[in-house]
């Protein structure tokens, strides 16, 4: 007996979900936000005015990780001109989340809610761009951050401001050996919710880039081939057998055509003399 199989995808990436929702960091949660949404979502509630305080991740974008993508919901109730800053932390940054510090010192990026990006790789904060989208309440933010140049590009509701793709940065800062998203809420009812899966996401992932909560599959079957080959002596029934098997389809695997050949002969019984099992799969 001889059977083929041969089950092919058209996506050049997994089409679901692998990896995990990254959630802020519990343990660093200055007084004054509440956490909720299994500590996706952080919320100035008890903070006060201009409270310069901010959540970072529990989770770090290392350089190795290659370029991550994730979107962060402003918190719906909040104002229409959020005074805070969303974006990445550094490493030394991110110690410093209930100093009073904003973050966009040490090598840390903010976007603010006026249309202006911070940034600065020393202890003193330092405005960099004007002119950018303001975002409030409802808006859908988007960041790419490229962890190995410390590059940021951000976007507004669907538009980037610089192309994530081919474009240059919307602002590069010192190197560092970690990257944190964060949330911040400088106003009571300022917040937002970080999203960090695909299903989670309003705008599709640029290309080249992951997803901030993927995580890379111990094996990636871009395509199987599998042969079965069995022997026979003096009882085996089935002379000769033949399938093959065709799988087409689109991003997610269906039957879109299927042909299967069967030939066979006969016999009085049916023994397994020698089976080999033959598997090729393609890694990236």
């Amino acid at each position: 007996m001889r059977a083929a199989i041969l089950t092919q995808g058209g996506d050049t990436a997994p089409p679901v979900d692998i990896g995990s929702a990254w959630a802020l960091d519990a343990t660093r949660r200055p007084p004054g936000y509440t956490l909720s949404d299994g500590n996706q979502t952080a919320v100035n509630t008890s903070g006060g005015t201009n409270y310069m305080r901010w959540v970072p991740t529990a989770r770090a974008i290392l350089p190795t990780d290659g370029r991550r993508y994730w979107e962060v919901l402003c918190a719906p109730a909040g104002a229409a001109s959020f005074d805070g800053y969303m974006g990445v932390v550094s490493a030394a940054q991110r110690e410093e989340f209930n100093t009073g510090n904003n973050p966009i010192t040490l090598g840390s990026i903010g976007y603010r809610g006026n249309g202006s990006l911070w940034s600065s790789d020393t202890s003193t904060s330092s405005q960099r761009i004007t002119g950018l989208p303001p975002y409030g309440a409802g808006d859908v933010l988007m960041f790419v951050l490229d962890p190995a140049a410390a590059s940021l590009w951000v976007g507004k509701n669907g538009i980037w401001r610089d192309d994530p793709v081919s474009g240059a940065a919307t602002w590069t800062a010192a190197p560092s050996a970690a990257f944190y998203p964060q949330i911040q809420g400088r106003d009571p009812g300022d917040g937002g919710t970080l999203r960090s899966l695909p299903s989670q996401f309003s705008y599709p992932v640029p290309p080249g880039v992951q997803a901030l909560g993927f995580e890379d599959p111990d094996l990636r079957i871009y395509q199987a081939h599998a042969f079965i080959e069995i022997g026979w002596d003096k009882r085996l029934s089935v002379g000769e057998f033949e399938a093959w098997l065709d799988l087409g389809g689109g991003p997610r695997l269906t039957a879109g055509c299927v042909s299967l050949i069967l030939d066979h002969g006969g016999g009085p019984a049916l023994s397994a003399a020698h089976a080999a099992l033959y598997i090729e799969v393609e890694l990236p």
